[in-house]
C-alpha cells in the first residue's frame, strides 16, 4: 500500500405582534424608526452596514433573531458564542455557514481569535501537504516537525493576511461588498474553525500509521489488514468533511460579498490561476535571471 495522499436569511415571517419582519436578517422594521419629530425612518433601505444610529455598527435589533432574550441581557457569554437552538459555532458552522458569518460579522469583536485559529488551521494544512511530498522519505521525525510547524505558521499568517486582501480584491471585481476585515472572518474564524476539526483526524491517523503517513511504502501499515481497513475509514471519513468545509466556506465567502456560493466558487477559481499566474512568473523570472548569469560566467 501507498502512503497516505491523501442561509438561512429569514425573509419574512411575523412576530407576535402580527407586523411583517424584513429584511435579509430578520430585523423588525416595526422598530427601525428614529423617534425625530419629523417621522421619517433612521435607516433607509440599506444594509446593516449603512445604520448609523445604531449603538454599534453591527449591533443587534430588538427583534433579531440571533440577539439575545431578555433573560439574557446580564449574561456573561458574548453575542457571537451564544448559538441558535443551543449548539456552538463550532457545530452550527456545518450547517449554517452564512448564519455563524453572520453573527460573527455583527458581533461587538468579529476577528476574535481568529488569527490563532488560521494559525492552528495552517499547522493542520502543512501536515497534509508533508503527506502528500512523502517527506518523511527524506527527512527525520524531528526535521519533518520543525517544517510543518514552521510552515504551517508561515502559510496561516499568508492565508490569514494576504488570502483575506485577495478574496476581497477578487470578489470585488465580481459584485462584493465584503471588506478585507469581512475576509479574515472567513479566513481566519470561519476557515480556521472547519480545518482544525477536520484536521483532529490526524490523531487517529498518526496512532495508526505513525510516520508511514508521510512515505511512500507502508509495510507495517500492509502486514495488518485491519489496521489498513481502519486507517482507510478515517482517510474516506477526512476527505469527506474536507470537501464539506469547503462548501461550507464557500457559502460564508458568498454571506460575506452578499452574493452566492456559485459566486464564491468562481472567485476562488479566479484566485487561484491568479496566484498559479504569479508563481508562473515570478519562477520564470528568477529561471531567466540565473540563467543570464550563468551564461555570463560561461557555465
Amino acid at each position: 500500500m501507498d502512503g497516505r495522499h491523501g442561509d438561512n436569511g429569514n425573509e419574512g415571517g411575523r412576530n407576535g405582534a402580527g407586523q411583517k419582519e424584513g429584511g435579509l436578517f430578520g430585523r423588525d422594521e416595526s422598530q427601525n424608526r428614529n423617534p425625530r419629530s419629523d417621522g421619517h425612518g433612521a435607516y433607509g433601505q440599506g444594509s446593516y452596514r449603512d445604520e448609523p444610529n445604531e449603538e454599534n455598527r453591527y449591533g443587534r435589533q430588538p427583534n433579531d433573531p440571533y440577539g439575545k432574550s431578555p433573560g439574557e441581557q446580564h449574561g456573561s457569554r458574548r453575542e457571537e458564542d451564544r448559538a441558535r437552538g443551543g449548539l456552538s459555532p463550532w457545530l452550527r458552522v456545518w450547517i449554517h455557514p452564512r448564519q455563524v458569518t453572520r453573527d460573527f460579522m455583527r458581533s461587538s469583536d468579529p476577528l476574535r481569535g481568529a488569527l490563532l485559529l488560521a494559525l492552528i488551521a495552517g499547522v493542520f494544512n502543512a501536515l497534509n501537504t508533508a503527506s502528500t511530498r512523502n517527506s518523511g522519505d527524506v527527512m527525520s521525525a524531528g526535521s519533518l516537525a520543525v517544517s510543518v510547524l514552521l510552515g504551517g505558521l508561515i502559510g496561516g499568517l499568508a492565508t490569514y493576511y494576504i488570502g483575506a486582501w485577495l478574496m476581497k480584491l477578487v470578489g470585488g471585481w465580481l459584485g462584493g461588498v465584503g471588506s478585507t476585515r469581512d475576509m479574515r472572518i472567513v479566513s481566519g474564524r470561519i476557515s480556521g474553525m472547519l480545518g482544525i476539526m477536520v484536521g483532529l483526524f490526524w490523531i487517529p491517523e498518526l496512532l495508526i500509521a505513525g510516520m508511514e503517513n508521510f512515505t511512500y511504502l507502508t509495510p507495517n501499515l500492509d502486514a495488518s489488514m485491519p489496521r489498513t481497513l481502519l486507517y482507510l475509514l478515517f482517510v474516506l471519513l477526512e476527505f469527506a468533511f474536507s470537501a464539506w468545509s469547503f462548501v461550507a466556506i464557500l457559502h460564508a465567502a458568498g454571506e460575506a460579498h452578499r452574493f452566492s456560493a456559485w459566486k464564491a466558487l468562481l472567485m476562488f477559481v479566479i484566485l487561484g490561476f491568479c496566484v498559479f499566474l504569479l508563481v508562473f512568473i515570478v519562477i520564470l523570472v528568477i529561471a531567466l535571471t540565473f540563467g543570464a548569469a550563468f551564461g555570463a560566467f560561461g557555465f
